[in-house]
């Protein structure tokens, strides 16, 4: 809906090649066919992943008909299984995009509504917690491509992409808790010269000494 009001979807389309401009897109339905790409590919990559959910023994079994306890837990992690995998993503998306729009405003906390509501759009879920922390400004981008620099040289050109995702994120959790050694080193220096400063002051002191010792013999004759 956002992108059929900001960018434009089928009515806009038709006005402009109305236009003349034979070249007009619906926006929204671009939009919509990414994201249904998306969705494929995260659909497949999920379901070719063997499930680790522990398996029940079965109806029937000394196991499972011990106490109604036993029942509840089947249930249960049946429930927590993935709705309707025979329909695929498609079911998925419709649902989304019925129920999205109840309880979502402009002041809604979108990281929160996922927490609160990934479970039952798992598909969706992956895509957004794979795309929702990409900065919006260019400004965090380009820090993150001038870190890269430093990780991706010549000499570790075959590093893969999946040991370089690994050293970003190692790079950035680590980052407040390593030591600024320029900063530590400036910090010593200081000292140093503060220290000189005093040697300076103790040098000027013993020749007054000095002075004032000399005068005192002179008086004395």
């Amino acid at each position: 809906m956002y992108i059929k009001l900001a960018w434009g979807g089928e009515e806009e389309q038709a006005k402009e090649r109305a236009a003349g401009n034979r070249n007009a897109k619906n926006w929204q339905d671009e939009a919509r066919k990414v994201l249904e790409r998306t969705m494929e590919h995260y659909w497949k990559a999920r379901i070719e992943v063997p499930s680790t959910t522990p398996e029940l023994p079965p109806a029937g079994s000394k196991d499972n008909d011990d106490s109604i306890a036993s029942e509840y837990d089947h249930l249960r992690r049946s429930r927590l299984l993935p709705d309707n995998q025979d329909d695929g993503w498609e079911a998925e998306l419709r649902r989304y995009l019925k129920d999205f729009a109840q309880d979502v405003t402009k002041d809604s906390d979108i990281v929160t509504w996922w927490q609160d509501n990934g479970h039952y759009y798992p598909t969706l879920c992956r895509v957004a917690l794979d795309f929702l922390p990409c900065q919006a400004s260019s400004v965090p981008c380009e820090r993150l491509f001038s870190g890269g620099g430093e990780i991706a040289t010549k000499r570790r050109a075959r590093l893969g992409a999946d040991r370089f995702e690994e050293l970003q994120m190692m790079k950035f959790a680590w980052r407040n808790n390593i030591g600024d050694l320029t900063a530590w080193n400036s910090a010593q220096v200081e000292e140093v010269d503060e220290m000189r400063e005093y040697e300076d002051f103790l040098l000027a002191d013993e020749e007054q000494c000095v002075w004032d010792l000399a005068e005192d013999e002179i008086s004395s004759f």
